[in-house]
């Protein structure tokens, strides 16, 4: 299993399969001698990292080959004129950051689960960091990829950041959770390691109010590399301590000295503009400091066990990552917290995170007895509150890919953008046996 822990609001079994083989490759050449077999046995193959995608993304099924990359994971060549670099997939991506910071650079995509997702698990699922509005996702950080194909041949694209020769054939492979090739590695930019990083945290007196002064800091043009912008809500006998209050922003600018501090001159008009608070630095510097913290939750405490699944054995906790456009935040925030509630599910948590565009919400609902009656509230909350994002023209998700906890909502995703989907699915891979059930094929 990968983190679609038995704590979610997932239909799906609450143990993982055991796969019919795992196969443990060395080289990109192991990996295509391996699907080739595959494909003889007529076996399902999946591709696997770090295990640390949230939406079931890479759990196998029974009769399926599993292809545990891990053992990929050479940085191949690092370019510090260019501000690039070549790794293969199963590389950490905490291990890549430090081989880049050797050469003063950084890795650019710095997600929760940093100390433990891998390179290709990242690019499959196209993810997210807290420096997404500064950097971009992890697709935009890819120039070029390596990926074996479904009957084995290989594919390279060239690594430039621009072209305009057709189709862009890399985005074929980003975000496609490995459904139409298994990426074995990638030349990724690197981030020179800035002069300085000033992170602040401040309370703002209502969400709205702080809404409306990032909305004025992104339109006046500013680019931060960290905001996380999130109220907190009361859920009685939670398995944490919330402080419910007014909202909290973790704001901060790198670059040079002069380019951050004329950030900031910008960003505290906005800031005194709303009558914010401003925090401890410690605060600030504490948030930072454990921003990974949370992904050792998901290490095993027993065989099958994880820290997660103790800590949330009373709850069914889970959560939703939409993109919506700016004028439809504060309304979607009113229909998602009266949903919840609604099902009777209590929201933990409503933000922003790296640009206002970009909605977190949190739920709770205690177990009490029944953990089906428990899944089934808040999977049915969190597939209203998922369409009503749709309607108002937004994305379901943003960050964490589909895998198959959303793979029924792909069709009213996508319309007849599914079918286009299939079809290319069909033309690369006609058997389906890479990732099947995924996505929605």
């Amino acid at each position: 299993m990968d983190a679609l822990r038995p704590s979610r609001a997932s239909p799906l079994s609450e143990r993982g399969e055991v796969p019919a083989a795992v196969v443990l490759p060395r080289s990109t050449a192991e990996v295509s001698a391996a699907v080739r077999v595959a494909g003889r046995l007529r076996r399902p193959v999946v591709a696997w990292g770090g295990g640390t995608g949230l939406m079931g993304g890479a759990r196998p099924t029974s009769d399926s080959i599993v292809l545990d990359l891990r053992g990929m994971r050479r940085v191949r060549a690092v370019d510090r004129a260019s501000c690039t670099a070549t790794a293969e997939a199963g590389i950490v991506l905490e291990h890549l950051d430090r081989s880049l910071r050797r050469h003063g650079m950084l890795l650019g995509h710095d997600p929760w689960s940093r100390p433990r997702a891998t390179l290709g698990g990242a690019i499959a699922t196209n993810g997210l960091g807290y420096a997404g509005y500064l950097r971009g996702s992890m697709g935009d950080q890819v120039l070029g990829l390596e990926v074996v194909l479904a009957d084995g041949r290989l594919l390279r694209t060239r690594a430039v950041p621009r072209s305009t020769t057709g189709l862009d054939l890399k985005r074929l492979f980003i975000g496609t959770e490995g459904t139409l090739g298994i990426v074995t590695a990638a030349t990724i930019r690197g981030f020179p390691v800035p002069e300085r990083e000033e992170l602040h945290a401040f309370r703002l007196p209502t969400f709205a109010r702080g809404f409306a002064a990032l909305c004025r800091m992104y339109d006046a043009g500013l680019v931060p590399f960290v905001m996380d912008f999130q109220e907190e809500f009361d859920v009685p006998n939670g398995p944490w301590p919330i402080e419910r209050g007014p909202p909290t922003l973790y704001l901060g600018f790198a670059g040079t000295k002069e380019v951050v501090a004329a950030s900031w001159r910008v960003a505290r008009r906005a800031l005194r503009g709303a009558e914010a608070r401003a925090r401890p630095d410690p605060e600030a510097r504490e948030f930072w400091r454990t921003r990974h913290d949370i992904i050792y939750r998901m290490d095993e405490v027993a065989p099958g066990l994880t820290g997660a699944d103790v800590l949330l054995k009373d709850v069914v906790f889970d959560y939703v990552h939409v993109a919506l456009p700016r004028s439809r935040v504060l309304e979607y925030r009113r229909n998602a917290l009266g949903t919840l509630r609604a099902h009777g599910v209590f929201p933990s948590g409503f933000g922003v995170w790296t640009q206002p565009e970009l909605v977190a919400v949190e739920m709770m609902r205690p177990i009490r007895g029944d953990r089906t009656r428990a899944k089934g509230a808040v999977g049915a909350a969190i597939d209203e509150v998922l369409r009503r994002a749709q309607e108002l023209g937004g994305s379901m998700e943003y960050v964490h890919g589909v895998g198959v906890k959303l793979v029924h909502l792909m069709g009213s995703e996508l319309g007849e953008g599914l079918d286009v989907f299939r079809r290319v699915k069909r033309a690369l891979d006609p058997e389906g046996r890479l990732n099947p059930g995924k996505l929605g094929w």
